[in-house]
């Protein structure tokens, strides 16, 4: 699994595009895929799928032709979804279009500009000091086509047509805790899930860019919440001590009380739904209203690292990752029986 993560940890991944697919692809070669497509300008509610954006370059120069960033060491250094700009700007124009972490100084933050048109680099926040001209020459050329967003779905049939989705995405390039460890965790789980036998629910596994690949998936009803027994998000499982559980929006909903049980034995901390987080938003919205938690470690945004070039391959934990897909498989299996494993402790009616 090792070679898997590196794999896809290596691809230059974003909403749509080559490397999506090839992720995929990588995917599919661990666990059977169904691919979904779905073109650029199709509406979903009132969303539409962007353009593929393909960067050629990215590079920033002195007036000296001494390159002082080039994005070909690190796709992290341009801005995600960049528009193209060419030309001499003053210092204190580049400085407007520059985006550094002062948090971590030497990390590369990453950073996105997906429906908003601009152009920009990222900095190691220790080098703005190496801008002592008045001037720089910006080189970012990209391109925005029409392309296919593509969302893989992997399925184990169970006796109901009542789904509990599984989902994790795939769109963060060069981030290992952020995303793509739950992607990894996924594939442990659903090796797992696989050879368990007489499974009462069916389980649905989404591989997807974020926010737009969920909106997607419920707008063209290939997820209908009338048919979700529950959802959980998948992300942030490769770094941490303790367990992070967000709950359903509903608070106290059947998995959330699964989960508690189980986390029981763990070092853990339970916290309410918010609106803010990963695709959980999506999943609880209002009209749509699947209950969605997610079960992390340390969670987006509570380590230092988040969003930037120090959350690579060094800094998360494979032995993590393996371990929590096997809290999931328990949570999971006890959902499945819960009338019977749900201990009945007060003597009253148990809370299912």
């Amino acid at each position: 699994m090792k070679n898997v993560y590196k794999k896809l940890f290596l691809l230059n991944r974003s909403l749509l595009g080559v490397d999506n697919n090839n992720a995929l692809e990588i995917i599919n070669s661990q666990i059977p895929l169904k691919i979904y497509k779905f073109k650029s300008g199709q509406p979903c509610f009132d969303w539409t799928i962007p353009k593929e954006w393909k960067l050629k370059k990215a590079v920033l120069k002195d007036l000296n032709n001494n390159i002082i960033i080039n994005a070909e060491e690190n796709i992290l250094y341009v801005l995600n979804y960049s528009d193209s700009f060419s030309g001499v700007v003053t210092k204190d124009e580049l400085v407007k279009h520059i985006h550094s972490n002062p948090e971590l100084p030497d990390s590369i933050p990453y950073r996105t500009s997906y429906y908003n048109k601009s152009w920009g680099f990222c900095f190691p926040h220790n080098r703005l000091s190496e801008l002592t001209d008045d001037k720089y020459f910006v080189d970012i050329v990209t391109e925005f086509n029409d392309g296919y967003l593509n969302i893989g779905e992997a399925t184990i049939k169970g006796k109901s047509e009542k789904t509990v989705v599984l989902s994790s995405y795939i769109c963060h390039p060069h981030q290992a805790n952020d995303g793509l460890s739950g992607v990894i965790l996924l594939l442990y789980l659903y090796k797992m899930l696989a050879k368990e036998k007489k499974l009462k629910y069916t389980y649905k596994f989404y591989f997807t860019p974020e926010t737009i690949g969920t909106i997607t998936l419920l707008s063209n009803k290939i997820i209908d919440p009338a048919k979700i027994e529950y959802a959980l998000i998948s992300t942030c499982v490769g770094y941490g001590d303790i367990f992070n559980y967000k709950r359903t929006f509903l608070n106290n909903h059947s998995i959330d009380n699964v989960v508690e049980q189980v986390l029981q034995k763990q070092n853990s901390l339970l916290v309410d739904y918010s609106p803010f987080g990963s695709d959980e938003r999506q999943y609880s919205s209002p009209k749509i209203e699947i209950p969605c938690a997610s079960l992390m470690r340390t969670p987006y945004c509570l380590f230092k690292e988040y969003h930037t070039s120090f959350d690579n391959l060094d800094f998360i934990s494979i032995d993590l990752i393996k371990k929590t897909s096997y809290i999931y498989r328990e949570i999971i299996l006890l959902y499945e029986n819960k009338p019977k494993l749900i201990s009945n402790t007060n003597g009253c009616e148990p809370l299912l």
